[in-house]
């Protein structure tokens, strides 16, 4: 049998020395060449690899494994009404995005002379919208028109609104060129139209197109986003004392739920947008927005047992060349803080921790792995995994412009070839490693 040299015994002589070191250092070069081989392999059976830190006893277990359980696309967040602002869109055949301000309640009378007077003339009748640069995109001339989109019918019907949006309910409008698209937008209406509903003590419903020859975007602000768009007219032109009357946004229906009436307040309306992407594919972004939600089977040995040094999720990315395809777009993975209790996989996309452990920026028309961070995850579901309340093990990727751009970036999703599937990697140490018990 092989006998190893018993380092303890003193050396005799120079050369037995000598000999001695030079089978120290092949068998030391032996070592470690074979921990970096090891070390390096990709272990996609979910087999460890140990590394011996040097000057330390502690072994390191690099896995790299397929730990998603369930994956899908959401739709509906955000959802109808609670846009953060108003994204207007128009390119051609491929994207129309329009939106709809409320004024439902439109003042009759001012105040002159300590008294109410009644608004039997007016003037300058104008929506002002605070505009976005982050989601603007415009070049040359543009046009923002205003329709009448008031109506007796079932006015939360998506169809029944589209169809108001027609030449004979124009009621106002601008042109700008592309260097005045900023700060905030000033869109005219017709004087005698806003009259007649002041004096109807009617309802004012205005739905806003963007068209641009060579395509654009607009983001306008919103009631939800702080940057609340507003009415304003002189309701008495004869007399320059009388300051300009200012209506913030407000809906009267549905009448049977104050809540869905407050999102319609304002809201964006999709004419038209890229065919959704079919097969087995994850989706971020876009308009409508998608967010991807992962949920995940992380080993207990792995969870119970280890600290996590580090874990990342790799990714396949597809292309989508449909718009814009080297323009780019960020995406941020989330905590999903959901309990193993919740079912609705939309409900567990919504309740994220509120903060990104890290930050992906790509075009969508690029393809090729992907790598986000995600140990501060894996770390929070060891925590949560003795806890007496437990907690899905999910991750949701979101864009950082939600609604408000229509990149969107495609992902391989579990069903896809094994090749291209999501994938953990996770590093971690047994905590006895520590000296922890």
């Amino acid at each position: 049998m092989d006998v190893l040299p018993d380092w303890r015994k003193p050396a005799r002589t120079r050369a037995s020395s000598r000999a001695r070191a030079r089978v120290r250092a092949l068998l030391l070069f032996v070592a470690l060449g074979a921990g970096v081989v090891a070390c390096g392999e990709d272990l996609e059976s979910g087999a460890a690899c140990p590394v011996l830190c040097p000057g330390q006893n502690l072994a390191v277990f690099d896995t790299t494994f397929e730990a998603v359980s369930l994956d899908t696309t959401v739709l509906g967040i955000p959802g109808f009404g609670s846009e953060g602002s108003l994204y207007l869109a128009h390119r051609g055949d491929t994207l129309d995005v329009r939106a709809v301000v409320r004024f439902d309640s439109l003042p009759s009378t001012f105040s002159k002379n300590s008294g109410d007077s009644t608004i039997t003339r007016l003037d300058s009748a104008y929506v002002v919208f605070a505009v976005s640069a982050e989601g603007t995109r415009v070049k040359g001339n543009v046009r923002l028109d205003l329709f009448d989109v008031d109506t007796a019918e079932a006015d939360t019907v998506e169809t029944v609104v589209k169809s108001l949006f027609r030449p004979d309910r124009l009621i106002g409008g601008v042109t700008l060129d592309s260097a005045s698209v900023k700060d905030s937008i000033k869109v005219l209406i017709n004087n005698a139209v806003m009259l007649r509903k002041v004096a109807a003590k009617a309802r004012l419903r205005v739905g806003v197109r963007l068209t641009a020859a060579a395509g654009g975007e607009i983001e306008l602000g919103s009631l939800d986003g702080g940057a609340t768009p507003f009415l304003r007219f002189d309701p008495a032109p004869e007399d320059t004392a009388i300051r300009a009357l200012t209506v913030a946004p407000a809906s009267g229906t549905p009448t049977s739920d104050a809540f869905a009436a407050a999102d319609f307040a304002d809201y964006t309306l999709v004419f038209k947008t890229p065919a959704a992407p079919t097969g087995a594919v994850l989706s971020v972004g876009g308009i409508p927005n998608r967010r991807a939600f992962l949920r995940f089977n992380v080993p207990s040995r792995i969870l119970d047992s280890s600290t996590v040094l580090r874990a990342s999720l790799i990714l396949t990315q597809q292309p989508n060349r449909t718009i814009n395809a080297k323009d780019t777009l960020t995406i941020v993975p989330e905590l999903s803080i959901a309990g193993d209790d919740v079912s609705d996989v939309t409900r567990s996309a919504l309740l994220l921790a509120g903060f990104a452990f890290d930050t992906m920026k790509v075009a969508p028309g690029d393809s090729g792995t992907r790598v986000l961070e995600v140990a501060t995850a894996v770390r929070q579901w060891a925590t949560a995994s003795a806890s007496t309340i437990k907690q899905q093990q999910a991750l949701v990727l979101r864009s950082t412009r939600e609604g408000t751009s229509p990149f969107e970036l495609y992902f391989a999703s579990r069903e896809a070839a094994a090749a291209l599937r999501p994938r953990l990697r996770v590093s971690y140490a047994l905590r006895s490693s520590f000296g922890i018990p």
